[in-house]
């Protein structure tokens, strides 16, 4: 895979079901792996739909932390980047419109994830989930029109999304596409579990490419890693897309590389021997 010609210069990690196995942590092969690539000089970066919160959401501390030289998050619509944040805002009318969606759904929970990594929920989680998601309850702000103009991602779910078991109605995904239109993306993850809604000027493929330029790098340079369909432009738009032997064999079926499950060493497997970085 790897091109004596092309050296790969910077490394993109989606995390649930790519970088993190099914328990949520990094197995001990992609951990040696990373720092294998780190003393190569290999620059590291998320690419995630969660928030910056991975302290409180994986437990991650100094030693993670310090493997990655920033990263996209909120499917892009975060960038964090030599200590600096930038942020893409959904349109309030789009909030406002998948928020009065939401209440014809009995049980239906929604989330707006905010600037600064607060939250707004129309209906408490329980408070087993609250660590999980990587929140205090109490730094919770209120669902309300003020609100609407600070939205940086929504999560439409049943349950408390970390334990959601029951896949959402396709007519609310018809309703949420209809809403949005051309002003936001829309994407259905988790196994038609979870619903995230971010601008539709973001996505992680077009936030990797921002980061690229930045750091001066060409597309050729980079090689991005992912499992799901929030995945796919990132993984088809960059020559180096890997996506993992976990994903959906119908995503699996669009990318050129693949590697092995995220529960079978599958990071490790690609940086030794698909591209052979290590």
């Amino acid at each position: 895979m790897n091109d004596e010609k092309t050296i790969i210069r910077a490394l993109f990690f989606d995390l649930d079901g790519t970088l993190l196995t099914s328990e949520k942590t990094l197995a001990p092969s992609t951990r040696e792996a990373l720092r294998a690539c780190r003393e190569k000089g290999i620059s590291l970066f998320i690419a995630t739909a969660r928030t910056p919160l991975l302290e409180t959401m994986l437990g991650w501390t100094e030693i993670e932390l310090g493997f990655f030289d920033g990263g996209i998050y909120c499917n892009g619509a975060c960038e964090k980047l030599h200590g600096q944040t930038r942020y893409a805002f959904l349109p309030a009318a789009v909030v406002a419109g998948c928020v009065k969606t939401v209440e014809s759904f009995p049980g239906l929970h929604l989330a707006l994830q905010l600037k600064d990594e607060l939250h707004a929920f129309n209906c408490p989680l329980a408070n087993f989930a609250y660590p999980l998601w990587g929140i205090d309850p109490q730094l919770s702000v209120l669902l309300n029109p003020n609100v609407f103009n600070q939205t940086v991602k929504i999560l439409i779910y049943f349950e408390n999304l970390v334990d959601s078991v029951t896949d959402l109605p396709s007519s609310l995904v018809n309703l949420c596409q209809t809403i949005c239109m051309d002003q936001a993306n829309v994407y259905l993850t988790d196994q038609g579990k979870v619903l995230q809604i971010t601008n539709s000027q973001t996505s992680k493929f077009k936030s990797i490419d921002h980061l690229r330029r930045q750091l001066n790098l060409k597309p050729e340079e980079i090689a991005v890693f992912g499992d799901d369909w929030n995945d796919l432009e990132m993984l088809t738009g960059f020559p180096n897309g890997v996506v993992m032997g976990n994903a959906d064999r119908e995503l699996r079926c669009q990318i050129r590389y693949q590697t092995q499950s995220n529960d079978e060493d599958g990071i490790a497997y690609a940086l030794h021997t698909l591209m052979r970085l290590i």
